[in-house]
């Protein structure tokens, strides 16, 4: 049985792999002696048919599906049904067919004697490694139904957090979406119009954002479907590149950098940070296993790192609250002074609790504030672009009608 694992490198970073090493001693020795730090080794037990399915079915399985099949099954499991029965209940009863592939798949898993939690295991697409750990620890404990009441409510929240998110944006996308079509109705409609006029005014010079206006709006109007494909490929292009993983060193220090946005993109990962370690830690989970899957679910790759450096300087016995000082542009005095008050008082979950409520808060703060903010700017570009097409019409009758007054 091969086995996979993480461990930490001396610079904190996380390393994931598989080892066809024939015990999992074996496979921690030969870790320590490359100099690695070993976090945890488990068996790998996903099956080939759980990552196909994962990978080219069950991408678009909706987070409130996942949220209402958590719910259900701590309601039911609380009631005195077997996990079998519950399983077979919600099955016949979720509405998405990809959905349902994934819990028949977990339900015959368990019938040939799985435990749930590697059944789970077996599609990484759907059911996250947080989700696993959580599910796995309450197998251990005997508390699965109080664990998967944890996982429903940390999914619910993140769920609103990401509503929240989604909501501030909403308006500047539909603004600015709107912009883009009435200035493409403006190059392929209204600048023909004018264009005819333009040609008849002898002895004018037009000036040079006219004529890159009326150039641009010939071969919008010759080409019309191909420039309407171009505006909104290109933009999308842009979307898709600026989100491929050899820029995100790049594009994710612009997000930490950029005033405003800054601190929307900090509050949202250190509510998230808050949200997962402290769900992870309030179902028994140790502290080294619910860093290195915190770090997992993480967003922003720099977060990533600093969780990696958090993680090995744990393992070596410094308390969190300290290592955590070490990065003041990532985890405000604030977060890491209240850790160190949960650590020194035992009550580390209860603090992690309070700190993704005050997250949370800030994010749904800001997004309003930003909102606010946004409006009138973006009217105000709008407003602006709008006079420079119309200064650019305008300008060379100007010149024209002035041109004859002095005849």
């Amino acid at each position: 049985m091969p086995f996979q694992y993480v461990a930490a490198t001396n610079s904190g970073k996380l390393k994931r792999g598989i080892s066809d090493l024939a015990s999992r001693d074996a496979v921690i020795q030969d870790l320590e002696a490359r100099g690695l730090v070993v976090v945890s080794v488990d068996e790998a037990k996903r099956a080939r048919s759980g990552e196909f399915i994962g990978s080219f079915l069950l991408g678009t399985i909706s987070h409130v599906d996942k949220v209402l099949f958590t719910k259900h099954l701590s309601v039911m499991l609380r009631a005195g049904l077997t996990l079998l029965e519950s399983m077979q209940i919600l099955i016949e009863q979720t509405s998405s067919w990809r959905f349902r592939i994934v819990l028949k798949a977990v339900h015959r898993r368990i019938e040939r004697g799985d435990k749930f939690s590697d059944a789970l295991a077996t599609f990484p697409q759907v059911f996250t490694a947080f989700y696993v750990n959580i599910v796995r620890a309450g197998e251990l404990s005997g508390t699965m139904e109080e664990n998967l009441e944890h996982l429903a409510v940390q999914f619910t929240k993140e769920h609103e957090l990401r509503q929240k998110v989604r909501t501030a944006l909403t308006y500047p996308a539909i603004v600015m979406i709107a912009a883009a079509f009435i200035g493409f109705f403006f190059a392929t409609y209204v600048l023909p119009q004018v264009a005819n006029l333009f040609t008849g005014l002898q002895g004018i010079e037009l000036p040079l954002v006219t004529v890159i206006l009326l150039k641009v709006s010939a071969f919008a109007r010759k080409y019309t479907f191909l420039s309407f494909v171009g505006l909104f490929g290109g933009l999308y292009f842009v979307y898709w590149f600026i989100r491929r993983k050899f820029l995100a060193p790049f594009t994710h220090l612009f997000v930490l950098k950029m005033p405003v946005i800054e601190k929307i993109v900090k509050d949202v990962n250190l509510a998230r940070f808050s949200l997962v370690f402290g769900t992870l830690m309030r179902s028994g989970i140790d502290i080294t296993k619910s860093l290195e899957v915190t770090s997992s679910v993480m967003n922003n790759m720099y977060y990533k790192r600093a969780m990696g450096r958090l993680l090995l300087e744990v393992q070596r016995g410094q308390p969190l609250s300290e290592a955590m000082a070490r990065y003041p542009d990532l985890f405000p005095r604030i977060t890491s002074r209240m850790i160190g008050v949960g650590e020194r008082a035992g009550k580390l979950e209860e603090v992690l609790g309070y700190l993704s409520e005050f997250y949370e808060l800030e994010v749904e703060t800001t997004m309003k504030n930003l909102q606010t903010v946004l409006e009138p700017v973006l009217l105000m570009f709008i407003g602006l672009v709008a006079l420079g097409m119309a200064f650019a019409i305008l300008i060379p009758i100007y010149n024209f009608i002035s041109a004859i007054r002095r005849l």
